[in-house]
């Protein structure tokens, strides 16, 4: 038969908001590097599609123009051509979400991850949270083996349960189980508050992967956040790793910890971890009330490009960024069309992305205000934010930018934060700076 067709690869799992596929370094200095990336998925599923054995069957939902399939290991949502689908679906592939037509348009036809609050519960309060979390929040729905099964049916692949901290979910193992069961990969992102060497045993065969919030080391933890947790969240690395959990860390990126991102790679690195997240502070909840003097200074957004990839050949690490951070690769001119390969996106608000928010309702991301409650397949086609964040025009400076078809005008919590407006460019982003006014 002929060699499977992959256009696009996002990697890794989903522990958190629009964390699939940003993974950042070398390999997308070059065409032939992210090539070599593509080619090594679309070998692995010819072998599969001419007898192999892959380690879990893939699922595949069928697209306006293609078709998504979930790769289990190394783990990875490809977009691949309608014939190579359906040559996986005669192969056992597993067709995931309803079969109907799709039309045409700038979303998919159901998000391909979502994120599930699972309440403000948590016993701190630290400074940047974007739902204001404390020990007296929220204890979250009691409606999530209902929307998880909503979900499924729809065709989404990943949930991330999020708080909060969702460790203080009594039923936290059991919505992953019922997730699993559905055809789901559960991952979560936690500050390791309250993990104990059982409860990691429990989340090892269940989660997909499970991230902890490490926003710097001693001193520099307790200027972000507000508490000293450091010390928690490294044993919490250890305990998840002794437990077999495909483990990452989160660090959300300040003006505090900007500069001490490589030391902190290296005590990562000794930990033993090998993925790290990066997200950029976006001013919502409490992490509103700051947001002007904690976000990173201009210049240091300048250089997180450059210390990735210093890191990256120090360590090791394999460094991924959230979505609102694409306008720093942008800036240093990282070719678009290996951003596109490797399913880097600004803003899949609304397009392959959804929240639930903790008070039932639908948002395109974790940290926009909310819409409409109801199902997700009335909500993805109805719900007006999430339309109008889907369908939205491309701002001034941003017509003629070589890199917004993959940039998406920049992160837009922090747009309606700093202009008003959600739609307008980010004004963080180093050519909108530039832009004569």
């Amino acid at each position: 038969m002929s060699r499977a067709s992959v256009i696009t690869v996002r990697r890794g799992r989903s522990p958190n908001c629009s964390a699939t596929g940003m993974v950042v370094g070398s390999a997308l200095l070059t065409l032939g590097a992210t090539g070599l990336l593509v080619n090594a998925f679309a070998d692995r599923l010819t072998a599969y599609l001419e007898g192999g054995t892959p380690p879990a069957p893939p699922r595949v939902r069928r697209e306006n123009g293609g078709s998504l399939l979930s790769w289990a290991l190394p783990p990875a949502i490809l977009w691949v051509s309608a014939d190579t689908a359906e040559a996986a679906i005669a192969r056992g592939a597993l067709v995931h979400g309803p079969d109907l037509p799709v039309a045409p348009g700038p979303a998919r036809s159901a998000p391909i991850e979502v994120h599930l609050s699972l309440g403000s519960r948590c016993p701190v309060r630290c400074k940047t949270c974007h739902v204001s979390a404390g020990p007296d929040g929220d204890a979250g729905p009691d409606d999530v083996p209902a929307v998880l099964a909503e979900l499924a049916a729809a065709g989404v692949f990943e949930v991330a349960f999020g708080g909060g901290e969702v460790l203080s979910r009594p039923d936290l193992v059991d919505l992953g189980r019922e997730a699993r069961r559905l055809g789901l990969v559960p991952n979560l992102t936690t500050s390791g508050l309250g993990l104990t060497d059982a409860l990691a045993d429990e989340l090892a065969p269940v989660f997909g992967q499970v991230n902890v919030s490490v926003d710097g080391l001693g001193a520099t933890y307790r200027s972000v956040r507000g508490f000293d947790g450091a010390a928690a969240a490294m044993a919490a690395i250890g305990r998840l790793r002794r437990a077999g959990v495909r483990v990452g860390v989160n660090t959300v990126v300040t003006r505090a910890n900007a500069e001490e991102l490589p030391a902190l790679a290296r005590a990562l690195s000794a930990a033993g971890i090998d993925e790290w997240q990066w997200l950029r502070l976006k001013p919502a909840g409490r992490g509103a009330r700051d947001w002007a003097e904690s976000t990173p200074t201009p210049e240091q957004l300048l250089a997180l490009w450059p210390q990735a990839l210093e890191i990256e050949r120090e360590t090791g690490l394999s460094i991924r960024w959230d979505c609102a951070m694409v306008p720093f690769l942008a800036v240093h001119g990282v070719p678009p069309e290996t951003l596109a390969k490797t399913a880097v996106e600004g803003c899949p608000g609304g397009r392959s992305l959804a929240t639930r928010m903790g008070d039932g309702r639908w948002a395109p991301c974790s940290f926009a205000e909310s819409g409409s409650d109801g199902p997700i397949s009335a909500a993805w086609s109805d719900d007006e934010q999430l339309v109008r964040w889907r369908h939205r025009a491309i701002p001034e400076p941003c017509r003629g930018c070589d890199w917004q078809s993959v940039c998406g005008s920049g992160c837009r919590v922090v747009a309606a934060h700093v202009t008003g407006d959600p739609l307008a460019a980010d004004p963080e982003c180093p050519r909108v700076r530039a832009w004569p006014t």
